[in-house]
């Protein structure tokens, strides 16, 4: 009985929506495959969001991945927005740094999205599951979360 009931819940698992961006490198990318395997998704979906997901992006260097979501910038400014962006970013990061143009409602919905001006801190394993959600300010305890969902 336990067994069936581990598998429904494996079963119902939200995953990650299926979303093509462009890394800041200028790199198409198809998420969640470009992640690889397990990974933790720092995704930002308003201008203010950028101070708490920089402050994650920070903390879990090298080990994360960034999205921002550009979906509601007007076209018009979206080149000023990235460029901001990315004299923001360091170098190193701009392969996993993906800017996104379409899809935000379902990254929201994976997200568990409620406080817009919130980082959203996302552990997608191998297949695409959601293994673990968070949002907010970066805290020790929950970087010690995210990385025990790492091992």
């Amino acid at each position: 009985m336990a067994l069936l009931v581990g598998l429904c819940a494996v079963a119902s698992a939200q995953t990650f929506p299926a979303a093509s961006g462009e890394t800041l490198s200028g790199k198409k990318v198809d998420l969640p495959a470009a992640f690889g395997g397990t990974a933790v998704v720092v995704v930002g979906f308003t201008h203010a969001s950028q101070n708490q997901t920089k402050a994650w992006a920070q903390r879990l260097k090298g080990e994360a991945w960034s999205i921002a979501v550009l979906q509601d910038v007007p076209r018009l400014v979206r080149g000023m927005a990235v460029h901001g962006i990315k004299s923001g970013t360091p170098k190193e990061a701009y392969d996993r740094f993906v800017l996104l143009y379409k899809g935000e409602k379902e990254l929201k919905d994976a997200a568990d999205f409620s406080t817009p001006d919130d980082a959203y801190v996302v552990v997608v394993d191998g297949s695409g599951a959601i293994r673990w959600r968070f949002h907010g300010a970066v805290t020790d305890a929950a970087v010690e979360q995210v990385r025990a969902q790492l091992k």
